[in-house]
Parts: structure tokens; C-alpha cells; sequence
């Protein structure tokens, strides 16, 4: 049997997972938050957070007058 550290359990559901496999899929995004708290998003190429700034910023509104360009 193959060893559950290497298998690809993305594609199972949850309901059919083991206990096993669940533990492993927990302790899998464990270290994966850990080393994004740590590296920073953008470090461990994940997408920063756009056009609208950072999550939870507030958006910056600007007026608008008729007949002006944008």
C-alpha cells in the first residue's frame, strides 16, 4: 500500500475520507498556513490582493463629475 503522506486525496470527497486521510489532509494545511504566515503570500506565489487593495481595506471612492474624463 502506498504511503498516505504522498497520496492525492484532492479529488476524494469528504465524506468518503477516512479518519486517517483527514488527519493527514489537517496536518497538510497546517504546515501549508504555516509557511504562508511566515514566507507572505506573494512568497509562496499565491495572489496578492488586487485592484481594491488589501482584504478588509476600505474601498477609495472617488467623485464623479458629469462631463469630466475619466
Amino acid at each position: 500500500m502506498d504511503d498516505i503522506h504522498e497520496r492525492d486525496l484532492s479529488r476524494k470527497p469528504n465524506h468518503a475520507l477516512s479518519d486517517e486521510e483527514k488527519r493527514e489532509l489537517s496536518r497538510r494545511f497546517k504546515e501549508f498556513s504555516q509557511m504562508v504566515q511566515a514566507r507572505g503570500p506573494k512568497a509562496c506565489g499565491l495572489r496578492g490582493a488586487g485592484k481594491g487593495g488589501a482584504v478588509g481595506a476600505k474601498k477609495r471612492i472617488r467623485k464623479w463629475t458629469p462631463g469630466q474624463k475619466a
